[in-house]
């Protein structure tokens, strides 16, 4: 049977309903590009997106530029102090553009502005699942995991993320990076026997400082002050080499060497307060009444009178070097000059430490807690270690065991601060506070005249 065509008037309609069906969705499809765009523009206020982006629906394209002008309103809203919108602004653009590097590091620098270590260590490392090769978030990442303590952490993320063996244009970094954290978590020699692994790093400038110190701590000490003297005579090195090498030129006997050093970190950092404070280190170590050195305090604290942070420097550098009349007098200008008592207390106590006054030190942090901002984890970390290691030194067992409790609720949402508190304490032979931090009772308690003498 043959089968007979469709009728002229049929296939017109087909092709009538075709086009018209056509008109409406090019209609919708336009209505909504030119809706989208006209929310882009008018509603989110974003002049970056084009029309042709909307209408070829290029998504990454439009992410990325929210994202940017995300970024671009969290800065507004953080220099106006408005921190949970600031807050909120950044974390949806990170999660918009992934892959915008700097936006991520202004986020983490707002973190970390805040005290949020943790949420700022965990968008780095997010970061670099995304870009594992860029340098500038491998930077960021490792050199503040090495500068908060977490240098296990760091060799943990180098073996996830890298592997055993680093290959590619960021090798020598990585190499450095571990060798640095292995120095701190495995000891000298176990450093030294990886630096010989990697000699690349001998011919690296950037890795000098972290070469020196392996040195340094190896014995080979000539060579090690070499190195590092080398490095900051020629490269725009950091404040803490110059502090490095001044220390590592004391403690050889090269004191005019030293106050040469800390004299040009102090003409390259004019305004910083270390580089002075180390100036006052160097030429006190003949004895605290040192002429020389009580004239450089008399300058600092004419030179930095306009500004507070500069009486807590130099508090905290007085307790670690037991200069107790020095802190004590900065106390006092302290609440002159409307700086944190109990900061000043803290450091005072500190310098008692030297002449083992260890009940007087009982009595003046139990006054600072008394009065301490619960809600300044930081400050509270500082006053739990000090209880804890005043507590060992008296011999108070079931203090160290309290004090460490409490620390440890102090640092709760912080494993990596327990660990770097519980090596401090097994550093300082505490054994109930080392116990305590891993959860189980110690039979070898630590004496006072061992915590004494630890200290």
């Amino acid at each position: 049977m043959i089968k007979q065509p469709p009728s002229p008037a049929i296939g017109k309609a087909l092709r009538r309903l075709a086009l018209y069906g056509g008109l409406i969705l090019f209609s919708v499809y336009a209505i909504l590009v030119l809706g989208g765009y006209a929310w882009l523009h008018y509603a989110r206020k974003n002049d970056q997106v084009g029309l042709l982006d909307v209408a070829l629906i290029r998504l990454g394209s439009i992410r990325s530029s929210l994202a940017a002008q995300h970024f671009a309103e969290a800065q507004k809203e953080w220099d106006a102090k408005r921190i949970p919108a600031a807050y909120l602004l950044f974390s949806a653009a990170v999660r918009q553009d992934p892959y915008n590097v700097p936006g991520r590091l202004k986020a983490v620098e707002f973190l970390r502005s805040l005290g949020g270590g943790k949420l700022a260590l965990v968008m780095l490392e997010e970061g670099l699942a995304y870009l594992p090769d860029d340098r500038r978030l491998i930077e960021a990442t490792f050199d503040y995991l090495l500068v908060t303590g977490r240098d296990r952490r760091a060799l943990d993320l180098l073996k996830l993320r890298y592997g055993s063996a680093f290959s590619g244009p960021n090798a020598t970094l990585l190499q450095r990076y571990e060798v640095q954290a292995t120095l701190v978590t495995d000891g000298a020699a176990a450093a030294k026997r990886l630096l010989d692994q990697h000699p690349q790093l001998l011919q690296d400038t950037p890795s000098a400082p972290a070469v020196a110190r392996i040195w340094w701590e190896t014995q080979e000490r000539t060579k090690a002050i070499s190195l590092l003297r080398s490095y900051v005579q020629t490269q725009p090195a950091p404040y803490p080499e110059y502090a490095q090498l001044a220390a590592w030129q004391l403690a050889s006997r090269l004191s005019t060497d030293a106050i040469q050093t800390v004299r040009t970190a102090i003409a390259k950092f004019p305004q910083e307060l270390a580089p002075r404070i180390l100036l006052i280190d160097v030429l006190l170590t003949s004895g605290p009444n040192d002429p020389a050195g009580q004239e450089a305090i008399t300058a600092y604290l004419r030179d930095f009178a306009g500004r507070p942070e500069s009486i807590l420097e130099l508090a905290s550098y007085a307790g670690r070097k037991g200069l107790v009349e020095l802190a004590r007098s900065l106390y006092q200008i302290g609440a002159t000059r409307q700086v944190d008592l109990n900061l000043l207390a803290i450091y005072y106590s500190d310098a008692l430490v030297r002449e083992q006054r260890f009940k007087e030190i009982r009595e003046i942090l139990s006054q600072v807690e008394s009065q301490a901002p619960e809600n300044n984890p930081n400050f509270m970390l500082q006053l739990r270690q000090r209880q804890v290691i005043n507590a060992a030194a008296l011999g108070d067992s079931d203090n160290v065991r309290e004090y460490t409790r409490r620390l440890a609720s102090t640092l709760a949402q912080d494993p990596d601060g327990l660990d770097i508190c519980r090596r401090l304490f097994r550093k300082l032979g505490i054994n109930e506070a080392v116990a305590e931090l891993a959860g189980r009772s110690t039979t070898a308690p630590t004496t006072a005249a061992a915590a004494r003498k630890q200290i």
